[in-house]
């Protein structure tokens, strides 16, 4: 369990003594969850730094017009949406599921300004998180790699995407998801469906599952 903890994001190149001193400093509450439960919900207030330390989460986003939601599977270990713990709105993005039973290690934000922003490797690893979703998000805007429709499939999945590996579910209509391509709906599905024949993705009704993102890519 201690070196789990110190492979979690916020704690990695910690010193044993530093670790030791924060663990004396803090409360560290663990919770397991069994398969099929929420963890947390979309617009619920971040008031804790959600550690999964082992199993596997389903994260899921719902676009406003309910027309699009996209799936992804997050494995052990990592941090949940640290990105949305501050700012304006300070609320969870996506609602997150067990696919698994998993354990989760739950730190009260409030001991970021009490404590772990004491420690200057805390506060680069937390920097270096956010700074990192802010140059994915940057990337994928200016990129002008795949311009073709199976380029601009590919760019806006990982566009949708936290984590750039791993399985992923987008869930859309064609005629949707055409509009978004600025494509025809016959050449998105013949898009789809070579990509299919390729062992890329797997398509059902209203469903396009990718069993492996980095291979897409």
């Amino acid at each position: 369990m201690y070196d789990t903890l110190l492979s979690l994001p916020l704690f990695q190149g910690m010193s044993q003594a530093d670790f030791n001193s924060l663990l004396q400093k803090i409360r560290l509450d663990f919770v397991r969850y069994e398969q099929g439960s929420v963890i947390v919900s979309a617009g619920e207030r971040c008031k804790s730094f959600a550690f999964l330390i082992n199993g596997t989460v389903e994260s899921l986003r719902e676009g406003m017009d309910g027309n699009l939601s996209f799936m992804e599977q997050i494995d052990a270990p990592s941090l949940i949406e640290p990105y949305s713990m501050f700012g304006r709105m300070g609320c969870y993005q996506r609602t997150y599921t067990a696919s698994t039973p998993c354990s989760f290690l739950m730190v009260d934000k409030q001991y970021i300004y009490t404590e772990l922003g004491k420690y200057n490797i805390c506060r680069m690893n937390l920097l270096n998180i956010l700074s990192g979703r802010v140059q994915q998000l940057d990337n994928h805007v200016w990129t002008l790699q795949g311009t073709d429709l199976r380029g601009r499939i590919i760019r806006f999945i990982k566009s949708l995407s936290d984590i750039q590996t791993g399985t992923k579910k987008l869930c859309i209509k064609m005629n949707d998801l055409a509009a978004l391509m600025d494509a025809t709906r016959l050449n998105v599905s013949r898009e789809l469906n070579t990509l299919e024949a390729q062992g890329l993705i797997s398509l059902r009704r209203k469903e396009i599952i990718i069993p492996a993102l980095e291979n897409l890519i």
